[in-house]
Order: structure tokens, then C-alpha cells, then sequence
């Protein structure tokens, strides 16, 4: 009776620890990260374009983006990224020429959704806007609400190029803290492959 009782308990266990473990897997699996480089645009100019017409008023030093994303589902990903860049002396900042270097730093927090998944041939990109809400600071702190777009080109089973834009919408808009655009290009690590970590619609 005693060894039949042990039996059942080690059962028990054994199957609880698989079971544990295979959570912690898939929630794991779940994670992927972001890094690259990122341009800032805060001009003045509310075309988004500017960065192709104007490059000399563009932020792109220090300019780098790290991010973790996690995936809720085939369609849904948080993510919480980090950037830095700076503004040099005589760069335009909301129309005038800035009198001074400005270091930019910001964190920004959200959601995004990929709204189609295409196939070039063997090569799946996949297009997904995204929603979220922001801190940054230039002079001073100031939080953003932010909306923006991207796409996604997969180069390997758990690596993809990724290049997005964002627009950051200052609550508080004012001299140097005001609203502006960032542009990111950079690479994505899946901790799963496509099979087990699809971000995509279909």
C-alpha cells in the first residue's frame, strides 16, 4: 500500500513538473527582441516625408532602439522599447534652428497588430500597425501618445528584418518637448521559430 502511494506521488509530481515546464516553455517562445538604429524628426514639419526631402534637420546620433515584444497571438504583440538619439547645434526643432546640442531619450509601451501577411516567393512579410503611450525627454520629460506602422521581412526561421515609423503625439506639446516622428530599421530575434511564434494575421 505504502509503495503504491509513493507510486501515485511521484507520478504526481513527474506529471506536475512537465506540465510546469511546458508553461514556462511556450511563455518563453513567446518573447522576441528588437535592436537597431532610429531617426528623429521634430522640425517642425508635419510631413512625414520630410526625412526623405530634408535629411540635414533629421536626429541620427547616438540613435539606437532596443525592444522586447511578446506575442499574445497570431495577430496581437506588446512591446516595450527603449531609444536614444541626439540633436545637433543649428538643427531645425519646431521650425527654428536649435542653439544647442539636445540629447533625446524615450520609452514607449503598446500594442501592435499585423494586418497582413504576404509571400514573395519563400520570403513572408508581414505588415501591422501599432497604438501605445510614451515617455521622452529632449529638455525635459514629457509623454506622447503614439500611433505608427511597419512591416516585417522574415530572413531566417527566427530572425526578421523589421522597419517602422512612428508618430509621438505630445500631451503637453511645447518648445522642444512637441510632437515629432522616429524611424526605426533593425533586426528581430524569435525565440521560437515561425511554426510556434507566427505574427501574423493568417
Amino acid at each position: 500500500m505504502y509503495t503504491t502511494k509513493t507510486l501515485f506521488l511521484l507520478v504526481f509530481i513527474v506529471l506536475f513538473y512537465n506540465g510546469n515546464t511546458q508553461t514556462n516553455s511556450n511563455f518563453l517562445n513567446n518573447f522576441s527582441i528588437e535592436y537597431g538604429v532610429n531617426w528623429v524628426d521634430s522640425s517642425g514639419n508635419r510631413n512625414p516625408l520630410t526625412i526623405f526631402k530634408d535629411y540635414s534637420d533629421i536626429a541620427f546620433n547616438l540613435p539606437f532602439k532596443f525592444e522586447i515584444d511578446y506575442l499574445l497571438n497570431n495577430t496581437f504583440e506588446l512591446y516595450l522599447s527603449g531609444s536614444s538619439n541626439k540633436f545637433l547645434e543649428n538643427q531645425k526643432i519646431d521650425v527654428l534652428d536649435s542653439d544647442s546640442t539636445y540629447n533625446y531619450f524615450s520609452i514607449d509601451f503598446g500594442v501592435k497588430h499585423a494586418v497582413f501577411d504576404i509571400n514573395v516567393y519563400t520570403t513572408s512579410i508581414v505588415g501591422f500597425a501599432k497604438v501605445g503611450l510614451g515617455v521622452f525627454k529632449v529638455e525635459s520629460l514629457g509623454f506622447s501618445a503614439n500611433i505608427g506602422a511597419g512591416g516585417i521581412i522574415r530572413l531566417t526561421e527566427k530572425t526578421d528584418f523589421v522597419i517602422s515609423s512612428v508618430a509621438k503625439f505630445a500631451l503637453e506639446h511645447e518648445y522642444l518637448n512637441s510632437n515629432h516622428f522616429q524611424y526605426f530599421i533593425g533586426l528581430k530575434y524569435r525565440f521560437s521559430s515561425k511554426g510556434n511564434n507566427c505574427f501574423c494575421p493568417f
